[in-house]
């Protein structure tokens, strides 16, 4: 099995919390060793306390015959930590692998992460008034502005924010098509 094939069948780095991990199982599984001997490793590392308090959750997975069985989750420093002991070509093949997954994993974190510029700030408060006004064009600016917090509101609500500045980057053009898609509700006091 290829390193492509082996990264394509699996997700060897996944994000829990915001953040990536692998786990003892993960490892043992791609560097083709039993698990017994990746959980040895582990807790045989000679790396401090507070490193491997910080690098290393201790967790349990539940067997094939139900029982609760023991199990490391891993951030990228304790897999790094790990990975430094094992050697050979192919080891140094999926030590490279793992880095690559952990580094694409942490690119899509970051890009999800990051926020509105202020020039893509501008879109959705451009966007906002142009489809308020095509609703209201006979609407006084003052009265149209309980339309204005109505949108946002509801935008805020969809993207789970507490400001439209806060929309992740990579849903401005969702935040652009959803206001353009807004259903208009028919607030108290027209004028």
């Amino acid at each position: 099995m290829t390193l492509q094939q082996l990264l394509t069948q699996q997700e060897i780095v996944y994000v829990e919390g915001g953040a990536a991990f692998t786990n003892s199982r993960i490892v043992s599984e791609v560097f083709q060793k039993g698990h017994d001997k990746v959980l040895r490793d582990i807790r045989g590392l000679k790396c401090s306390e507070a490193f491997k308090v910080a690098n290393f959750g201790e967790c349990h997975y539940t067997n094939a015959q139900g029982r609760k069985m023991p199990m490391y989750t891993l951030t990228f420093d304790g897999f790094a930590m790990l990975a430094m002991g094992y050697t050979g070509e192919k080891a140094m093949q999926f030590k490279e692998l793992y880095i690559a997954a952990f580094n694409h994993t942490h690119k899509l974190l970051a890009e999800r992460n990051q926020t509105l510029l202020s020039y893509e700030q501008k879109q959705i408060t451009e966007a906002v008034q142009q489809v308020i006004k095509q609703a209201y064009p006979h609407l006084a600016p003052a009265a149209r502005q309980k339309y204005y917090t109505a949108l946002y509101k509801e935008l805020r609500k969809q993207f789970e924010v507490t400001s439209y500045k806060d929309i992740p980057r990579s849903n401005l053009l969702v935040a652009l098509k959803f206001i353009e898609n807004w259903d208009s509700p028919k607030l108290a006091n027209q004028s």
